[in-house]
């Protein structure tokens, strides 16, 4: 009998690495009784997630997910970074507080021994409190949907900040991610020269310090400003040139005093979203940001930006002349005679458009009156839209969440009667819908291009209805 040949011992190093990086720490180190060749692989371990989701040290996803973290927690993740010899191509830490109980100091011994291990690649903070630990709570039934444009939910009641993060001089920094803190940058910061993708959620930091923060980060390409529950004190105003900036994504509050993209000439990819809470200056700052916009080829838009504008007088000055895709957020309950004239110079500033990803909400049934002046608003033909006329190929419209599905089809007849180059109309909609009534009233209307094929579908099933 041939003996067995031990090949495990003779993988290569990075081989080895690659398998316990798929591994919790606890049985990464287990491994060290395989043979003597990997008694000090674990210790090479290129990346760690740690926290209330994806938990690097073993424990279970629930002990995090209802309940805190304590010292004694984060002193073992001290430990445990202190084996390892680094550098780390990522770091991840995910934390519920109690908000009396937040332990600032050891995350700062944490972040600078980071540092002494060589620093990190990818660095992801996120930081959530709570008044008192919570007990476990079922998932909202619509979290598994398939929806085309996401939907942002918050299952906490918000809090401000109360971690102090004092970023060392991570000099290898590529993608930086904090949520839900204060963030400090050093004496005599120099920037990180290597970052590329910044996105700062809900994080307390000085107007002086973010611009430092993105005037010595010129080689970012994305860069994620969250700030719809943050009170900024002062309020922020802020100047961006970031020659090779590709991808902006803004939620702003009222207490955003301005945004205004001066120099980005790669932007390609906006995501703009607002506070529900609309007011004049909000529609001043909405407006001033979608002014900057001018050169991107998608635009993503979020339920109150329609709302936020219909407070600005008409005309805007915005345009959007190599758009090429839009997917925006429209709450059909909300729609009047302000938030249509905006619905409608928003496509005449997309001269171009191409394709259009189109969400409807509906939180409370509609009156009559609603839905007449929806069909007198949207279903006439339109003139002046040259995207309707040159351009718009491909419709996708996503009717889940929609309390009254007949209004939603008032939108869809809107472009089947005014997109002349249309090609595809895609319907998303429920099961609980009556999909033959919505077949029906498609069939009587007037197509005006006769490629348009409509397609009508379901997590189940799938209907091609002929309108021709």
């Amino acid at each position: 009998m041939a003996e067995e040949v031990d090949r495990i011992s003779f993988l290569p190093e990075d081989i080895k690495i690659s398998i316990l990086s798929r591994l919790v720490v606890k049985e990464a180190v287990r491994t060290s009784v395989l043979a003597r060749s990997w008694r000090h692989i674990w210790t090479l371990l290129p990346s760690l997630r740690l926290g209330r989701y994806r938990d690097s040290l073993g424990d279970t996803c629930n002990d995090f997910d209802h309940s805190t973290v304590s010292s004694t927690w984060i002193q073992r993740v001290n430990h445990l970074v202190s084996s390892l010899q680094g550098p780390f191509l990522l770091f991840e830490l995910s934390l519920l507080f109690v908000l009396d109980m937040v332990p600032s100091n050891l995350l700062q011994r944490l972040l600078h021994l980071l540092l002494q291990k060589g620093g990190v690649q990818t660095l992801d903070l996120s930081f959530s409190y709570s008044d008192k630990v919570m007990p476990p709570q079922p998932a909202p039934f619509f979290l598994n949907l398939p929806l085309p444009v996401p939907v942002p939910l918050r299952l906490h009641s918000y809090h401000s900040p109360k971690v102090k993060v004092w970023l060392p001089p991570f000099h290898s920094l590529k993608v930086l991610q904090l949520e839900g803190c204060q963030l400090v940058l050093p004496n005599e910061f120099q920037g990180f020269h290597s970052l590329t993708a910044l996105s700062l959620s809900d994080v307390i930091i000085s107007n002086h310090h973010l611009h430092l923060l993105l005037d010595t980060s010129k080689n970012l390409t994305t860069f994620k400003f969250y700030a719809r529950n943050l009170d900024l004190v002062p309020d922020l105003s802020l100047n961006i040139s970031l020659p090779l900036l590709t991808n902006v994504n803004f939620e702003i509050n009222e207490m955003v005093d301005k945004i205004c993209l001066v120099s980005t000439p790669l932007l390609e990819q906006a995501y703009i979203s607002v506070g529900n809470f609309e007011s004049k200056k909000l529609a001043r700052v909405t407006l001033g940001l979608l002014n900057g916009l001018s050169m991107v080829s998608s635009l993503h838009l979020d339920s109150h930006v329609l709302e936020t504008l219909s407070l600005h007088a008409l005309p805007f000055s915005f345009s959007f002349p190599q758009l090429k895709c839009l997917t925006f957020i429209l709450k059909v309950d909300t729609l009047d005679k302000r938030t249509c004239d905006v619905f409608h110079w928003l496509l005449k500033s997309m001269p171009f458009l191409e394709e259009l990803h189109l969400q409807l909400l509906s939180f409370s049934k509609q009156t009559e009156g609603v839905a007449t002046l929806m069909r007198e608003l949207l279903v006439k033909k339109q003139n002046g839209f040259s995207c309707l006329n040159q351009s718009l190929k491909r419709v996708t419209i996503s009717m889940y969440l929609l309390l009254k599905l007949m209004s939603g089809l008032t939108v869809v007849k809107f472009f089947l009667l005014n997109a002349k180059m249309l090609k595809l109309m895609k319907i998303l909609y429920s099961d609980d819908d009556d999909e033959l009534s919505m077949i029906e009233e498609l069939k009587k209307v007037e197509v005006a291009s006769s490629d348009a094929k409509v397609v009508m579908f379901n997590i189940r099933t799938e209907v091609t209805v002929d309108v021709k």
